[in-house]
């Protein structure tokens, strides 16, 4: 028989380890998940280098999958049932930043949002679904709705030394044009954000935050591009006026910490985030005396 002091002093030994497990887990010693506030701040750098650039067409982030759509009524109160809530005003962390932020001449905000949610590894956990910025009118378009249609009319034609060349003349891009403008009259839409995607707060070992977004600009005219591109990349500019919105897109994985306030960014935009462990009150039940 196993001396019950030793059996004590691997209990303690091993009491540490599993605490450290149940807490990266995301489950607690009660077997209870994790909740966590999450808030985002996104703002647009004003300041951007105002040298030439051309920005390589890239799509929007897909809103495949179930997701949490702050933006919607009904996707609220769907994913309300699976513990994620929209935070009141009154519960913001981060409102002396954001008030920096919006006296600085340098940024321009374009969303503060506030959520809770469970910690969830990331093939359980609901993406969020975030927009903001101005809204764009049915006068602009998405690249989106261009880069299929833009692919299928570029043939290419392979030289000799094996580099690949592209070309069209003055009545093919003209024909182009009219059905990418035809094209562009038959889309409507009820408005294209500013600011569109998704951010993603998982918990494995530990938190991790996947974020996928785009802020759209209307594109610039094909004099604002240099000559020594590509000729197809000249035709994605020339067929598709400045009422085309390009998307400058971010597209990050970061493995963060609990109560330490997070940045990302690129050239056009950039995220704060702030995720902080909520601990569930414990509901009290008072014994009712029935007489």
């Amino acid at each position: 028989m196993i001396p019950r002091s030793i059996i004590c002093l691997v209990a303690a030994l091993w009491s540490p380890f599993i605490s450290a497990q149940s807490s990266n887990s995301g489950i607690d010693a009660a077997g209870s998940i994790q909740m966590y506030d999450v808030e985002v701040v996104i703002f647009k750098n004003l300041q951007v280098p105002k040298s030439r650039e051309f920005v390589l067409p890239i799509s929007s982030p897909s809103k495949d999958g179930q997701l949490f759509e702050i933006s919607s009524a009904e996707s609220v109160a769907a994913a309300k049932e699976q513990g994620y809530e929209l935070l009141p005003s009154s519960e913001f962390r981060l409102i002396k930043e954001v008030m920096r932020l919006v006296r600085s001449s340098r940024y321009q905000l374009l969303t503060y949002v506030a959520w809770r949610q469970p910690g969830l590894e990331r093939r359980k956990v609901l993406p969020v679904w975030i927009k903001g910025g101005r809204i764009y009118g049915n006068e602009y378009t998405s690249i989106d709705d261009q880069l299929d249609f833009l692919e299928a009319n570029l043939e290419d034609k392979t030289t000799e030394d094996g580099e690949t060349r592209f070309e069209f003349d003055e009545q093919t891009l003209e024909a182009i044009e009219r059905q990418v403008l035809e094209r562009q009259a038959a889309t409507l839409h009820q408005g294209l954000y500013e600011l569109e995607g998704k951010i993603t707060i998982a918990l494995s070992r530990y938190l991790h935050t996947y974020a996928e977004l785009v802020l759209r600009r209307p594109r610039r005219t094909s004099d604002d591009i240099p000559s020594t591109i590509s000729q197809d990349l000249l035709l994605a500019t020339y067929a598709a006026d400045t009422r085309i919105l390009n998307n400058h897109g971010l597209k990050e994985h970061r493995r963060m910490r609990s109560k330490n306030l997070h940045y990302l960014d690129n050239p056009e935009f950039s995220i704060l985030i702030l995720i902080t462990p909520y601990d569930v009150p414990e509901v009290v039940q008072e014994n009712v005396e029935v007489q």
